[in-house]
C-alpha cells in the first residue's frame, strides 16, 4: 500500500492543530485563510 502525496497550492497548507489552537475565528483552516485575515487586520 502506497503513501497519497498531497499537493497543495500557495495559501491552501491547512493549519495543523498547535496552529489552530487560539485562533478567534475557528472558520480558519489554511494558511491562506490566516493570512487573508490577518491581512484585512493591519
Amino acid at each position: 500500500m502506497g503513501l497519497i502525496a498531497l499537493h497543495y497550492e500557495e495559501g491552501q497548507t491547512p493549519l495543523d492543530e498547535d496552529e489552530k489552537d487560539g485562533l478567534l475565528i475557528p472558520s480558519v483552516t489554511t494558511r491562506g485563510e490566516l493570512d487573508e485575515v490577518e491581512q484585512r487586520n493591519i
